[in-house]
């Protein structure tokens, strides 16, 4: 009785900071989106986006596997690392780095790994089950796996030919930031058809990161 009531009290902690986390991260990243890309307003946003999504991902991982919600865990791992790939894209060109080290091939591997299963697993329940969440987990998936394969192989071109180091850094955070919008759609909006929950986000959100591409990679296409 009391091992269960010191496990509750645990996990209510885990999830209150957790709710915090996450609300800041909304607000860090909505001021990241509306500031001057490059500006000190924007990095500090963009930092305070960062940390507090390690603390969202942190303390998602243990509340998915307590609840055995695995969904929630997929799309944890899925979130976790777009915040990964969109803040190295900076960390790379601070460095000065034009090849991938053992932190980069890591997290990318990972990515291309569990994107696999999560492909997988979407579209065998898909197919052979009640379908569910099952294809916004095959969705989620193949874009996260999508954007790892494809960092993986511009890792292989010539420095001069790979893309501006600012595409990927606003596919890859624009990517994160459905994903915490998402997340945050589907526990409040309850009404809300799932599958349109999971993945309406991702429909909006995807022109946007297109539009914001268009407006800000030229400025920065030369600083590769």
């Amino acid at each position: 009785m009391i091992e269960s009531t010191v496990d509750s009290l645990v996990a209510d902690l885990v999830l209150g900071v957790h709710v915090v986390a996450g609300v800041v991260a909304l607000g860090a990243g909505i001021g990241a989106i509306v500031t001057r890309k490059g500006g000190r307003r924007h990095n500090v946003a963009g930092l305070a986006y960062v940390l507090t999504m390690v603390v969202v991902v942190v303390t998602a991982a243990p509340l998915a596997i307590w609840t055995a919600n695995w969904f929630l865990l997929a799309i944890t791992v899925f979130s976790g690392y777009l915040v990964f790939g969109g803040y190295r894209a900076i960390g790379r060109r601070r460095a000065g780095l034009t090849a991938p080290t053992a932190l980069d091939y890591t997290g990318h591997g990972s990515m291309v790994v569990v994107g696999g299963v999560m492909v997988g697993v979407g579209g065998w329940q898909t197919v052979t089950a009640s379908p569910g969440l099952a294809p916004a987990l095959a969705a989620f998936g193949g874009i996260g796996a999508g954007f790892a394969v494809a960092q993986l192989l511009q890792f292989r071109r010539p420095p001069a030919d790979r893309p501006p180091w600012i595409r990927w850094h606003i596919g890859f955070m624009g990517g994160a930031y459905i994903a915490t919008v998402t997340a945050a759609i589907t526990v409040n909006l309850t009404m809300v058809p799932p599958l349109l929950r999971w993945l309406g986000p991702t429909v909006v959100g995807v022109p946007l990161i297109g539009y914001a591409l268009r407006v800000h990679a030229p400025r920065f296409a030369p600083a590769r």
